[in-house]
């Protein structure tokens, strides 16, 4: 590919032009798509501190003085059915419209993959939007060995949300509270250990302009909800993202999604991923009002045999990493 050059983050050394350079990538990217982040460089702070992102496995295609191409690899120990693996988290895989079928993205990717495989992880996992036919970056990932192992629903629900209902309670992210969120979801595949530095980043760090709280409804269902503004029809909108919705008995009610509207603002879309396995939460999600709007695959790239047993063998529901998709 000439006229590009190929480097990870850890290599370029101004982080702040980086920053800047990854935000305006990013709406260049996405700002078509309903239901993403409205990024900045703020937020790409944020986001690129996320635990067990490595800047030497994310990779950024340059030419000249310009970031055309990039995306972002972060280890994690994920679930895959009955073990714990080391996985390669890829995403916010993103080109310039100018520069677009030119072979950035596989460039950037084999790179990644690479070095996925020498820093001893066991999988990759990555998101992407589901279309028929399957656009070009379902392809892409299809022709570089990645397959699909969930399928997940983006349910919306429009303003307003007023029901006569007791809406669900805040609560402190306390330790305690973290390991119910373990107890409960922490046997799904997908599921990515919860130590203090992912939940302090998921629940504490956040940036100013997103607000993330944890809470428990009148039934002791716990989820966490982040409002801020989503992009829609290429507009910031305000939202309300539910996530980590965990039923005490497993099986979550109508009445409890309701709870947690309730609690959301007037005014914000409310959002929730749903994986496919998760049959009652669809069914509760439906019941209050929400409708599908999307579906995402979940795809996996087997790099070791544990985790081509472990794909092989799965039957546990689906855990969604909502930063994966939407980013917050």
């Amino acid at each position: 590919m000439t006229g590009y050059e190929f480097v990870s983050h850890a290599e370029i050394d101004n982080r702040e032009w980086l920053l800047e350079s990854l935000a305006s990538l990013n709406e260049l990217t996405f700002g078509h798509y309903d239901g993403v982040v409205a990024s900045s460089p703020a937020f790409m702070e944020w986001y690129t501190a996320r635990p067990g992102m490595d800047p030497t496995l994310c990779q950024a295609g340059l030419t000249g003085d310009s970031l055309v191409s990039s995306l972002f690899v972060t280890l994690a120990r994920m679930r895959l059915d009955k073990e714990l693996l080391v996985c390669g988290i890829v995403d916010t895989v993103m080109t310039h419209p100018d520069h677009r079928r030119r072979g950035l993205a596989r460039g950037l990717l084999d790179r990644a993959i690479a070095g996925m495989r020498e820093a001893g992880a066991d999988l990759s996992l990555l998101y992407t939007a589901v279309a028929d036919p399957p656009a070009v970056p379902q392809r892409l990932y299809e022709g570089l060995g990645y397959s699909t192992c969930e399928l997940v629903d983006r349910f919306v629900k429009p303003p307003p949300h007023a029901r006569e209902c007791e809406p669900a309670v805040r609560v402190m992210p306390h330790v305690e509270v973290r390991r119910e969120f373990e107890t409960r979801l922490g046997g799904r595949s997908g599921w990515l250990a919860l130590d203090d530095a992912l939940w302090a980043w998921r629940r504490i760090d956040h940036p100013s302009d997103y607000t993330v709280e944890v809470y428990r409804t009148p039934d002791d269902t716990l989820a966490a909800i982040c409002t801020g503004r989503l992009l829609s029809g290429g507009r910031p909108r305000s939202f309300a993202v539910m996530s980590d919705l965990a039923p005490r008995g497993g099986r979550i009610t109508a009445d409890a999604i309701w709870s947690l509207l309730c609690a959301a603002p007037d005014d914000a879309t409310a959002t929730v991923l749903c994986p496919r396995s998760d049959i009652s939460l669809a069914h509760a999600l439906e019941a209050a009002g929400y409708r599908a709007a999307g579906t995402e695959a979940a795809m996996l790239l087997p790099l070791s045999e544990a985790a081509k047993e472990q794909a092989a063998s799965r039957s546990s529901p689906w855990y969604v990493a909502v930063e994966s998709i939407v980013g917050v």
